[in-house]
């Protein structure tokens, strides 16, 4: 190109020289004038050619590409050049055409904007975190499973459940009776307002149900003996279960503002329980150093219209919650959940990690919220952050971005205490920490034919070590959830919420115990599953609205004990009616009979004739025939 350029120069010069060499006596006076002007403008051309090709050559040897990058891609190379960048580090700029003879290298640029590439051995600062991670709440090494579990499970839960539940139960029956759509016999028509007791009932056979996985609800209750499980039908009739499952709710319906509208909260259905969980998580343990800021996904692939889709989740389709946890635990410290607004990153990370500021936490996160400008945020506040980096995020160093990396090399560059790493494993992974500097540690790896030795930077070993609190928590939710089909979008959500609310209750339980004496999440929530059953009064004439009902089919296993009515206050010797001999006469006769008894079966609270009801009533399943 430059050769060609300077013999299209050199031509030049020969007509000019030949012009001036003519002295032809028949060219007028006004020729020799226009003659005299081209020449001035060929001379002026022929001298700025001259200056720009010795310009190019140099240019050109001082910028040329290596061999093994001149085989790239011409839409590659466009797209570099149209952004106004050429490999090898400089910038260029035109004006009306012309080539600037100003350049300014990428790394220039940077230094512009305060990064150095000179690698430093340790932060320019580095503070000391000096809080103890701790529970918060009233717990100590001799509460007992149960103790924790109300930490979060509170009177007031309770009371709210109980009041929204009846609130919403008796809506229905009106709104439905009105209409003239109330069916004698159904479900609302039955309905008896719910008390605290059935309330507590239910949910033990909620965690019964996340612990034992059957297909439906109906399953539970089944007297088929190869499925039957006698424990749900044990505590609960099975309509009346599903009775207060139907009715369940935590907000009043009537305060609801529709979507469109001002006000608009689209967590209504949940938010009185929300915030309080929100609440108690922050005031019932302090974490350690080490935080995990990551989203986490209640699975649903019903209608709601901030339903997302992630590929790379188990469950791929529902609704999102960003949580901060702690890295050590995964206990939950605050969660925002995503309604489909338009918070920034900056905004939810503040919204999460806040009540932690000017404490000199680190936070740890993926390439969805680490960027310069939430580290330097969080740098303001008294926070460190550590995490893995889009390449395209606003405010990186260019060169840095740029550079091409041969496997286990690793780039570094600084900002202030910011330090962008980059390091190549079998890709490129780009890191910013306000934790580490430019150092890196020798660590043995599997690898092919055995064990090898790799170099890893230090910011890369600490991110692994601490990125795992929100998937630490997943992993327990995942493993003992209540996974059942549901239309409404806020009950699934909510069992969701309990689950978590219960692995935060067996962090705070086995942080007050000694290592020998922690259990596994299953073992927790067997407990807490028995713990909450209210006892039961050996007073009670008989179950109410289906609480404390036995299975059918329980009667015919297991060992049991027959034993005198207590006595009462009013009458030394009570007696009831034989549930045998009433049974069998309202089987043949059609009309209720009455036999009396002064013996029961305390497990099944039923009244029952020692000899033969007893033995009848446990050993034949149609007893009555």
């Amino acid at each position: 190109m430059a050769s060609s350029q300077r013999n299209r120069a050199i031509s030049m010069r020969e007509i000019a020289d030949f012009l001036q060499d003519d002295d032809d006596s028949d060219i007028e006076e006004a020729q020799n004038k226009e003659i005299e002007d081209l020449l001035s403008d060929l001379q002026v051309v022929v001298a700025s050619q001259e200056r720009h090709d010795d310009g190019a050559v140099e240019e050109q040897e001082q910028f040329r590409e290596p061999v093994n990058q001149r085989g790239r891609t011409r839409e590659r190379t466009q797209r570099r050049f149209r952004r106004g960048r050429q490999r090898g580090g400089t910038v260029r700029s035109t004006t009306h055409g012309r080539s600037s003879q100003m350049q300014i290298t990428l790394r220039e640029m940077d230094e512009a904007n305060g990064w150095t590439y000179v690698p430093r051995e340790r932060p320019l600062e580095d503070p000391v975190f000096e809080e103890v991670c701790r529970v918060l709440a009233p717990i100590d090494e001799n509460s007992s499973e149960i103790d924790c579990f109300s930490v979060f499970f509170t009177n007031d839960f309770w009371k709210l459940l109980k009041t929204e539940t009846n609130r919403y139960a008796a809506q229905m029956k009106t709104k439905l009776a009105r209409r003239g759509l109330l069916k004698p016999g159904s479900m609302l028509d039955k309905w008896t307002p719910v008390t605290l007791e059935e309330l507590k009932l239910f949910f033990s056979i909620i965690i019964h149900m996340s612990l034992v996985h059957k297909e439906s609800f109906d399953a539970y209750w089944s007297t088929r003996e190869i499925i039957h499980t006698p424990y749900a039908a044990k505590l609960m009739n099975r309509d009346r279960f599903r009775a207060i499952y139907s009715c369940l709710h935590l907000n009043d319906n009537s305060k609801y503002i529709p979507r469109g509208r001002d006000n608009y909260d689209a967590f209504f259905k949940l938010r009185p329980y929300f915030d309080e969980l929100c609440r108690l998580c922050a005031t019932s343990f302090y974490p350690g150093e080490a935080l995990t800021i990551d989203e986490g996904t209640c699975g649903f692939r019903g209608r709601v219209h901030f339903r997302v889709f992630n590929k790379d989740k188990p469950d791929k389709y529902g609704m999102k919650i960003y949580m901060l946890c702690d890295a050590a635990t995964g206990y939950i410290l605050n969660m925002v959940p995503y309604v489909g607004d338009s918070k920034t990153v900056e905004q939810i990370v503040t919204e999460l990690s806040e009540p932690y500021f000017e404490k000199w936490h680190t936070i740890y996160m993926d390439r969805f919220f680490s960027s310069p400008t939430v580290a330097d945020l969080l740098w303001l506040k008294n926070t460190r952050v550590v995490g893995t980096v889009m390449p395209n995020r606003r405010g990186l160093p260019q060169e840095w971005r740029q550079q091409l990396l041969e496997v286990n090399e690793m780039s570094f560059c600084h900002c202030g205490n910011l330090t962008a790493c980059k390091w190549k494993d079998k890709r490129d992974v780009p890191f910013l920490t306000t934790k580490h500097a430019a150092t890196w540690t020798e660590v043995t790896v599997k690898a092919k034919g055995g064990l090898a030795k790799k170099i890893k930077p230090d910011c890369v070993l600490d991110y692994n070590k601490n990125k795992i609190g929100v998937d630490l928590n997943d992993q327990y939710v995942s493993y003992y959830a209540l996974q059942r089909k549901c239309m409404k979008w806020w009950k699934k959500m909510f069992f969701h919420l309990v689950a978590r609310a219960m692995v935060n209750s067996m962090v705070i339980y086995n942080k007050q115990q000694p290592a020998r004496c922690q259990l596994r999440f299953s073992q927790f929530l067997m407990a807490c599953g028995e713990g909450i059953v209210p006892a039961r009064s050996t007073d009670d004439a008989g179950p109410s609205h289906g609480a404390h009902l036995i299975a059918k089919t329980s009667r015919l296993v297991g060992r049991h004990f027959i034993e005198r009515i207590p006595s009462t206050e009013k009458k030394t010797k009570v007696t009831r009616v034989c549930k045998v001999c009433a049974d069998t006469i309202k089987h043949e006769t059609g009309k209720r009979g009455r036999k009396e008894t002064v013996f029961y079966f305390p497990d099944c609270n039923v009244p029952l004739c020692n000899d033969p009801c007893f033995k009848k009533y446990h050993t034949v399943k149609n007893y009555h025939l």
